[in-house]
């Protein structure tokens, strides 16, 4: 709790977080484990849902309000939503990993557990253009439009230089594994 007492300003703000955590963190924890049927992953979203809370500490009025913990029930369902969906993409990038076929695109057959830290640094070692579009696209898993208005370019930009960066990034690792066609 220290931690987000650190992250707020005001020693106003601080008690009113202080109140809430109080007030409504075995509440919190019960709605996250309702969803995720598992303690850990529960505390989990929880910490997610408090760290969310620091930054919108002002959409609490009145602690002890019933919108207060519906507010806060919605908050914490979502980060519980957002754990199960991180789960479900790593449990499908593992599927896909182990029924990865020969032939096909040379990143497809890359993409294994011992080339995966690798492949990682194949991607720092692109411009920096090229590298923040595999970032957002990738890692917070946005679309061309959203990473267009984050960098103050077109969609059809966007899709042009992720376009090029894999061009790049296939050869990067055709020079490595020498196959170079």
């Amino acid at each position: 709790m220290f931690l987000f007492l650190a992250l707020l300003d005001s020693p106003e703000e601080q008690e009113k977080f202080t109140e809430v955590y109080q007030q409504y963190r075995h509440f919190m924890w019960y709605v996250a484990n309702q969803k995720l049927q598992d303690a850990h992953l529960a505390e989990d979203a929880v910490q997610e849902a408090f760290l969310a809370l620091t930054r919108h500490l002002d959409q609490v009025e009145d602690v002890h309000s019933p919108r207060t913990k519906k507010f806060l029930a919605t908050v914490v369902r979502s980060k519980a939503v957002d754990i199960l969906r991180r789960l479900r993409q790593e449990e499908e990038l593992t599927e896909s990993l182990s029924e990865a076929q020969t032939g096909g695109d040379i990143l497809e057959q890359y993409l294994t557990k011992e080339n995966y830290n690798h492949l990682v640094s194949c991607i720092l070692e692109l411009d920096d253009s090229y590298r923040v579009i595999f970032e957002y696209k990738y890692i917070y898993e946005m679309g061309d439009a959203q990473i267009g208005d984050i960098l103050g370019i077109s969609a059809k930009n966007v899709n042009v230089r992720y376009f090029r960066a894999r061009k790049k990034l296939q050869k990067m690792i055709q020079k490595e594994v020498g196959c170079l066609e």
